[in-house]
């Protein structure tokens, strides 16, 4: 059965069980609930289905509880999730906050196998490379912008933070910590708390 070949947690389960003839298996906490089990499942059986970032940390999770490592079987759901995440996920702002928000409710496993801060550590990253607006790009010449650049700048701004507002805000919170750790310019966060503010804490 690639089920219990494939499942560390679910080989276990069937080794211990005093019963021979052993029909079900009860697995609490399951991240991701039913929906995640049977994506594991089709990865089991050879089923196709798309991996995307809208179910990669719900997989990278329902992997990590079901024990599907190399131990048990090659190319396993752990591996062929964590080459997604760094591939593909995290190689773009929109993807690591795709996740990340994913992972908001895939917790304490989203936390333990560190995907939150994977996610985190990407988006700083990906904001302080791209961005105009990180401190240790800023030059003298720079500080004397035009007005037209100015308000080219306030776009990117309002960019970045379309984005954020997806996130939870303790989430939020976390990011710009991040962010303003790799460099990225104080005054330039404004406009994006502005924003989160107005998108996502409406009527709080």
């Amino acid at each position: 059965f690639p089920l219990v070949s494939k499942c560390g947690y679910i080989r276990k389960v069937v080794a211990e069980a005093s019963d021979a003839d052993l029909s079900f298996i009860e697995i609490p906490d399951i991240p991701g609930g039913a929906e995640a089990f049977e994506l594991a499942a089709r990865f089991c059986y050879g089923i196709n289905f798309e991996i995307s970032t809208d179910n990669i940390a719900m997989l990278r999770c329902v992997a990590e509880h079901l024990e599907m490592t190399e131990d048990y079987a090659v190319g396993n759901l752990v591996s062929r999730a964590e080459a997604y995440i760094n591939e593909v996920a995290l190689k773009s702002l929109s993807g690591s906050v795709s996740v990340l928000h994913q992972c908001e409710k895939l917790n304490p496993m989203a936390e333990k196998v560190k995907l939150i801060n994977r996610c985190i550590d990407a988006v700083a990253y990906v904001a302080c490379q791209e961005s105009q607006f990180s401190s240790s790009g800023i030059t003298d010449s720079q500080e004397s912008l035009s007005s037209s650049a100015s308000h080219h700048r306030s776009a990117i701004v309002d960019w970045w933070a379309e984005d954020l507002t997806l996130l939870r805000i303790d989430i939020f919170q976390r990011v710009l910590m991040a962010m303003k750790a790799r460099g990225f310019n104080q005054s330039a966060l404004g406009p994006v708390l502005m924003l989160y503010a107005q998108k996502s804490l409406r009527g709080l």
